[in-house]
This record gives structure tokens, sequence and C-alpha cells, in this order.
């Protein structure tokens, strides 16, 4: 038994707003002027930078629009599908359960813990898994014999998540940042973490995340 879709679902373009990294933004923003979509995000994760005095996104959401579905789905058609559809929307229905980030100030080291459930709000994994293999899906190595290629995109976003994580760690560590939780600082600007490293790294370029 292996995860596929069913057709003209979509309940997932519903369920919640979509969580994106930072350089996703940037392709959705593009894609939405060329397509005349209005989209909105707004921040999720942060890390504040005292010597910048900004906070630094890690992770936006993007947000429902007035009718509670995704801005790009029209029906049960994804206008960005074939174009570049979300690490997350493609993920689906493999998403993290917790993502938590830790900061070490000795180290000066931005350390993650994730962990990854099939989600049930999915109606397909509902009719698939019973409750005992809902909890076996919590071991990567089973996941990835019911769902391979979501699991596969699903380990692609944690790699994105940790490239964040490091550039801003070797930043840190050489005192060109002094990053503290963002959540105690919510009166700073926000910027988002891809425009930020590349103040430092500017021969990243969006291309090399995709």
């Amino acid at each position: 038994m292996a995860f596929a879709c069913m057709p003209n679902c979509a309940l997932c373009c519903r369920a919640s707003p979509v969580t994106v990294l930072p350089h996703e933004v940037y392709v959705l923003e593009s894609l939405a002027r060329d397509l005349d979509v209005r989209v909105k995000f707004a921040p999720a994760y942060t890390l504040l930078d005292a010597v910048s005095g900004v906070r630094v996104a890690l992770s936006y959401l993007m947000l429902l629009d007035g009718e509670g579905k995704c801005p790009f789905l029209r029906g049960t058609k994804c206008l960005v599908h074939d174009l570049y559809k979300p690490l997350t929307c493609r993920s689906f229905p493999y998403l993290p359960k917790v993502i938590k980030y830790e900061l070490d100030p000795v180290a000066k080291e931005i350390r993650m813990e994730i962990n990854f459930v099939m989600s049930t709000l999915c109606p397909v994994v509902k009719s698939d898994l019973s409750p005992r293999d809902l909890v076996k899906m919590r071991d990567i190595r089973i996941a990835v014999q019911y769902a391979p290629k979501e699991v596969e995109v699903a380990r692609e976003t944690v790699e994105r998540r940790l490239f964040y994580a490091r550039i801003l760690s070797d930043l840190w560590q050489k005192g060109y940042v002094e990053l503290q939780d963002g959540a105690n600082s919510p009166f700073h600007p926000v910027v988002n973490g891809f425009a930020f490293i590349r103040r430092f790294r500017p021969e990243l370029t969006i291309k090399d995340l995709l």
C-alpha cells in the first residue's frame, strides 16, 4: 500500500496556512504577480540579531484567503503545481508535529529538533492507516515505505532549514551577529532570512536552494 492523493480533493489546500521557508516567499510572490494572485505572508519563527536590531525570519506562513483556502487554489486546481509547489505542500501528508529550535549561546550554534507524523487531516491517510499504523509512521524507515516521495521532500525541507541554521551559526561564531529568540522581542522589525544572510553571502541565489 502506497500513498496517493485523492483526485479533486484539495482538502489540504484549505486545512491551514502553509508554512514556507524564506526563499520560497520570493518565489511565490513572483508567481503571484505573474498570475495576478494576492498573497500574504506572516513571519512564523524568528531570531533576534542584537547587533543589527532586527528579527530574522526563518519561516513564514502563507495565509489563507478570504474564502479560507490557499490563494493559489482555483476550484480543486493548484495554479503553481507545475511552476513551484511549496515544500510543505509537496511533503503533505508527512508533516512536522514538532519543530524546535535551540540556541546554544556558549557554542554560538543553532540546533534543531523535528519530529514528523503522517497527518490525519488527509482523508486518504485516515482511510489507509489504523491508529497503530499512524504510530508506526513516526519511524521514518516505515513512513518512507508508505509515502516515499513525500518523505524525501520532507528530508529536503529539513536540509533547507539546516542550511539557514548553519550559516547563521557560522555568522554568530564569527561575531557578525548575536542571536536570541525573536519571540522575546516582538516589536523589532522583521527581515526575511534569505535576504539577511545574503548581506554576508551575496553570492547566494534562490536557485541554490531550489
